[in-house]
């Protein structure tokens, strides 16, 4: 069993996990498929240079989904208007954004996730995210 955590893949696993390689990778191809850029090796190159400078300079992170995204993005998932979307709904927005953990769970005890809830957790997530890379 030993001989498994120090398996070429294993430490390629931890390796991942441990610099958050792959929620930044889902992050930034949800960020292409968002804006489409004309050029996508310049905007990701652009992206990873706000991040930098962001990080060195401790100014704001770079938000590409700005809060009217983030209401719209509710809206789609909330179509009666009711106000708001379940838990399953937040989990699936949160994994298509690239902001979901892999071994995060999400509160069981929130029957509903309101609008401004969902807007302050996504901006919450993302700054994390930021943080960590």
């Amino acid at each position: 069993m030993g001989d498994s955590l120090n398996s070429p893949e294993e430490k390629a696993r931890l390796y991942l996990k441990k610099h958050r390689i792959m929620e930044m990778l889902n992050y930034l191809t949800f960020q292409l498929l968002y804006h489409r850029p004309d050029k996508p090796r310049e905007f990701l190159l652009n992206m990873l240079s706000k991040i930098k400078i962001a990080k060195t300079t401790s100014v704001d992170f770079p938000y590409l989904i700005d809060d009217s995204n983030l209401v719209s993005m509710f809206e789609i998932m909330d179509p009666t208007n009711q106000g708001f979307i379940t838990p399953v709904q937040y989990k699936e927005a949160l994994k298509n954004l690239g902001l979901l953990d892999s071994e995060e769970v999400i509160d069981e005890k929130l029957d509903v996730i309101t609008k401004d809830y969902f807007r302050k957790d996504v901006a919450r997530k993302t700054l994390k995210m930021w943080l960590s890379f």
